[in-house]
């Protein structure tokens, strides 16, 4: 299993943040190797089904995410816990806290397994998870560029 935990502040409220990170309709806008989605069932809330493919080492696999829980936290920030499956499975827990100078500081963690398919594309697994981390960094950045706008 690959594990990444990011953390980068964004300078917006927590609301506006999660209003474009919670809309499972434009997730792949954002979210670095994430196709469109095929079918959405909810409105990111909790119960929220959403087929799409993730792209990994260059070959696409399908992919059913789950929205599992959505929290409010003691400081008025959000707390998003998501479940996937299909070819590529793992979890994901998305924090939005919000910072005294009004802006918001977003953390993901997220674990996954490296599909054989992807791993045989490179000789070393450390490529893959180094390749995730960067799509990851890059995932952070695409929401902050769109939250600050």
């Amino acid at each position: 299993m690959g594990h990444i935990k990011l953390s980068m502040p964004i300078d917006a409220p927590v609301g506006k943040v999660t209003e474009i990170a919670f809309d499972p309709n434009h997730w792949a806008s954002w979210w670095v190797n994430l196709g469109e989605a095929e079918k959405v069932d909810g409105d990111g809330g909790p119960g929220t089904v959403v087929e799409h493919s993730y792209l990994m080492a260059g070959v696409a696999f399908p992919v059913t995410t789950r929205v599992v829980d959505v929290t409010t936290t003691g400081t008025g920030g959000k707390r998003v816990q998501i479940e996937f499956t299909g070819q590529i499975t793992g979890w994901q827990t998305w924090d939005y806290e919000p910072r005294g100078d009004g802006a918001t500081l977003v953390t993901a963690e997220i674990e996954y397994n490296v599909p054989g398919k992807a791993i045989g594309k490179f000789a070393d697994r450390l490529v893959v998870e180094r390749l995730q981390e960067r799509a990851r960094q890059q995932t952070l950045e695409n929401l902050k560029l769109m939250a600050e706008s």
